[in-house]
């Protein structure tokens, strides 16, 4: 994959990696000052907790396009691979709009916390921060059904079939 294709998956790894690789400082950090130093640090817990929360809510969208999500194949796995096809294309569909759907709830979680000026409990982050990547992170996993769609659509039906059969017979199971 050239291009911004790759340039997008790129950003992608480093932007969830950074927060996880933070996070686990942080937590390495916090258990050293706390019985090492005993000098524990108020705020890492809950800073290490969001760092990681946003590290993983940014995966959703890695997991997918390394198929790595939970694949309940077993009734999609009996039908007809034409069939397959179909249920594919319908299922990303209905989950672009689930992403579309907690995108929204998120923007309008954003919007209330910028309103209200709610912090956090101990270091008083704006929540509006602590919660900013959830429609974030919905939308970079829509762009990801997106672009699965249209790959499903365009590709010719039959090419679609025999690339699934392929998949079949090495032993490849759940909806491409």
């Amino acid at each position: 994959m050239k291009g911004l294709p790759a340039k997008y998956e790129l950003f992608e790894d480093i932007f969830s990696g950074t927060f996880f690789l933070t996070g686990v400082t942080l937590i390495f950090y916090g258990v050293i000052m706390r019985y090492i130093f005993k000098s524990p640090v108020f705020w890492v817990d809950e800073v290490s907790t969001y760092v990681l929360v946003w590290g993983a809510i940014l995966g959703w969208s890695i997991a997918q396009r390394d198929r790595r999500h939970i694949r309940v194949t077993i009734l999609y796995d009996k039908f007809p691979v034409r069939v397959q096809r179909w249920v594919s294309i319908f299922s990303r569909t209905l989950s672009f709009l689930f992403c579309l759907f907690l995108a929204y709830l998120g923007l309008l979680l954003e919007i209330k916390y910028l309103v209200s000026h709610q912090v956090s409990i101990n270091i008083q982050l704006p929540l509006w921060i602590a919660y900013f990547f959830v429609p974030v992170a919905a939308l970079m996993l829509g762009l990801r059904y997106i672009v699965e769609l249209r790959s499903l659509l365009k590709d010719k039906e039959s090419e679609w079939i025999k690339n699934r059969l392929e998949e079949i017979e090495t032993g490849g199971s759940g909806h491409s």
